[in-house]
C-alpha cells in the first residue's frame, strides 16, 4: 500500500512542478518548441517506418562506435600503466641488490 502511496506521490509531485515551471514564459516557449519537434517526428517515423528503424540502426552503430574506441583506448593506457609498474619493479630490484652489495663490502672491511 505505501509503495503505491510512494509512486502516486511522486507521479504527482512531478507534475505539480512541472505545471509551476510553465509559468515561466521561456520554459513555455521551450516545451512548446520541443513538443512540435517530437510530434513532427512522430508523424514521420510513423509514415516511413523504414527510415525511423535505419536510424535507430545508424545511431546504435555509432554509438557501438564509441564505446569500442573508449574500450579500446582504456585497454591502452591499462598496459602502458602494467609496463611501467613492471619497469619500476625491475629498478626497485636493482636498487635493492645494489644496496646488499654495499652492504656486504661495508661488512667485509
Amino acid at each position: 500500500m505505501t509503495k503505491h502511496k510512494l509512486c502516486k506521490g511522486m507521479v504527482l509531485g512531478a507534475i505539480v512542478g512541472g505545471a509551476v515551471m510553465l509559468f515561466d514564459k521561456g520554459t513555455r516557449r521551450y516545451v512548446t518548441v520541443k513538443t512540435r519537434s517530437a510530434g513532427t517526428s512522430c508523424k514521420k517515423f510513423a509514415a516511413h517506418p523504414s527510415a525511423a528503424v535505419h536510424s535507430l540502426r545508424m545511431n546504435y552503430e555509432s554509438f557501438a562506435q564509441c564505446i569500442n574506441k573508449g574500450i579500446d583506448d582504456v585497454l591502452t593506457i591499462l598496459n602502458k600503466a602494467e609496463e611501467a609498474l613492471q619497469k619500476l619493479s625491475e629498478i626497485e630490484k636493482d636498487v635493492g641488490q645494489k644496496l646488499e652489495a654495499v652492504d656486504d663490502s661495508k661488512e667485509a672491511s
